[in-house]
Formats: C-alpha cells, sequence, structure tokens
C-alpha cells in the first residue's frame, strides 16, 4: 500500500479516502468512506483533527481495512489518496492512516515520490 495526492499520482490503484475529489480528477479511482474525516475536518486545528481522526480510526479493524482496500482495487497495490501535497505540509491524514497501519499492523506504508528516510518505506506488502 502507498500513499499520495490527488495532484501526483494519477495511476492503477487509486482510492479517495478524501470526503471528495478535486475537479477534473482522472476517472478510474475508488472511494473508501470510513476513512475520510469527519465534518468537522475544517472547523478545527490540527492538534483536534488528530484526536478526532484517532478517534474515528478508533472504531475501524485495520486489518480488515487493509483487505478492503487491496480487495476494492485488486489486482494492483491501493494508493490512498488526499488532497494535501506534502512538499508544502505534512499535515496530512493519509499519513496518519499510514501510521496506523504501521502501529496497528506493523506494516510499513510509503508516500510516492517521497525519499525514505521522510518516510520509511519498507515492510510486507499484503
Amino acid at each position: 500500500m502507498l500513499t499520495a495526492s490527488f495532484f501526483t499520482h494519477t495511476g492503477v490503484g487509486r482510492v479517495s479516502i478524501a470526503r471528495w475529489t478535486p475537479k477534473n480528477t482522472p476517472p478510474g479511482f475508488k472511494v473508501y468512506r470510513a476513512l475520510a474525516p469527519g465534518d468537522w475536518f475544517k472547523s478545527v486545528d490540527w492538534d483536534r483533527y488528530c484526536e478526532l481522526y484517532a478517534e474515528q480510526l478508533s472504531r475501524l479493524d485495520p486489518a480488515r481495512v487493509w483487505e478492503e482496500l487491496y480487495d476494492l482495487v485488486a489486482p494492483h497495490e491501493p494508493v490512498l489518496l488526499c488532497w494535501e501535497r506534502l512538499d508544502r505540509d505534512d499535515q496530512c491524514h493519509r499519513r496518519l492512516v499510514a501510521d496506523w497501519f504501521e502501529r496497528s499492523l506493523g506494516v510499513v506504508v510509503p508516500e510516492i515520490g517521497h525519499q525514505p528516510s521522510l518516510f520509511t518505506s519498507s515492510g510486507p506488502g499484503r
């Protein structure tokens, strides 16, 4: 599994975990609503956002989510997408999901196009 911005990855395996997709996003992506942030996402500061999103993730089974994401885009590898461009801002919920998978499942979910020193890039696949 990988992560990327809508603006940096337009290939196979795309899964939107955003509340909505940018205008003119190329077709062919899937949507996984359970990982989209709640309706509070634009009304709180980053610290509160992280708290609320952690609460949201705590209601999900990470192993089940992992499998559902792979099943959603099979035979491709899932690439979780949201709006943020990490070259501008690292406050991004797709990276919170990646951290959640690492803590919960012991798997690493790297960001496409970033050096391993920024985001760890080893670990098992599916």
